[in-house]
């Protein structure tokens, strides 16, 4: 690897805007070289011929890392990796690593702030008021308490947990499905009872997803999942668009079986223009916006760039962080 004087960290994506460059900056390791990008372009397929990482919130492709000959690792900003092509960053020799964790506080927030949205119809009441209009009896037979709920989880790794825990306070009860659970210490610490996963779509008053999106678990929310939910409830996706199919939740949605969604994040994205789901008062949506805010900037960038200065300094990262540790690691190259 190249030494810690000399490394070139290519940064690209949405998250990388002006007002967030300093901040990040400021907590690159000396010698880190930072180039910023809001979006891949003619200018970032020079930087791939120099830079020994890519610190990314965008997609990378193979041919992304074919035309990166120092490329060492791929650093996800957050923890979805489903749009890196993984299995060519295997067959190069690339480590893929997350910020696991890091966004943890701010998914599951956002995540109980859904929840409430949709149960109080926030947006409607917000909108009358903007508009002048008084509306208190048309909200009152719409709106419900989160008090006495039950929260089904599905995923229950950190973000899954997170939101376990910021729901204590409002007196839930709370299940949960994992394919690698039970987790009973869990448990026990956040008040949560495994259930099978048609035990919680037929439970829960309110289904919120934390799963991985792509592969096996594209439409893992499908016509006959939401069919096993219980008529009334809401669902709740802040982890990946794809997770649900979109189709059967707006029949679901328009047909009453569903009282509402809170939705960050869509298949695809941006949300193209006529979707349906923009029809339905009872249906609250955020620009994939969950992590989306500026004073966990320098944590998340803490975290990805201390991954980056292990590698260079050839330490072991985090078994939670590490997606891809390839069986042939690039030889390191020093300019």
């Amino acid at each position: 690897m190249s030494t810690a004087a000399n490394i070139r960290v290519a940064c690209i994506g949405h998250v990388f805007i002006p007002k967030a460059r300093p901040i990040i900056q400021a907590v690159a390791p000396a010698g880190f070289e930072l180039l910023f990008a809001e979006q891949p372009g003619p200018e970032t397929d020079k930087w791939l011929e120099t830079s020994d990482f890519l610190f990314v919130s965008s997609p990378v492709d193979e041919d992304m890392i074919l035309r990166a000959p120092k490329l060492r690792m791929i650093q996800k900003w957050g923890i979805g990796v489903d749009k890196i092509d993984l299995a060519a960053a295997e067959r190069h020799g690339i480590y893929v690593a997350i910020t696991a964790g890091a966004n943890a506080a701010t998914v599951s927030e956002h995540t109980v702030l859904l929840m409430l949205s949709v149960f109080r119809r926030l947006p409607l009441a917000d909108r009358a008021m903007h508009e002048g209009r008084w509306i208190t009896a048309q909200i009152r037979p719409q709106a419900r308490k989160l008090l006495g709920k039950t929260v089904g989880i599905l995923g229950f790794g950190n973000i899954g947990r997170a939101v376990a825990r910021r729901l204590q306070g409002f007196e839930t009860r709370i299940l949960y499905h994992d394919i690698m659970g039970p987790f009973k210490e869990v448990e026990r610490n956040l008040g949560a009872t495994y259930v099978t996963k048609d035990q919680l779509l037929a439970e829960s008053d309110i289904l919120t997803l934390h799963s991985p999106g792509g592969g096996g678990n594209r439409h893992l929310i499908d016509r006959a999942a939401i069919g096993k939910m219980k008529p009334g409830a809401i669902l709740i996706n802040t982890a990946r668009g794809d997770l649900v199919d979109e189709d059967a939740l707006v029949d679901a949605l328009a047909s009453g079986h569903l009282s509402g969604a809170g939705l960050d994040v869509f298949e695809p994205e941006p949300l193209p223009t006529g979707s349906r789901l923009v029809e339905f008062d009872n249906v609250v949506m955020t620009p994939h916006a969950a992590g989306s805010v500026m004073d966990n900037v320098e944590p998340m960038a803490a975290h990805g760039l201390k991954n980056m200065l292990r590698l260079v300094q050839g330490e072991q990262l985090s078994a939670a962080d590490l997606v891809v540790n390839p069986s042939r690691p690039r030889t390191a190259v020093v300019r």
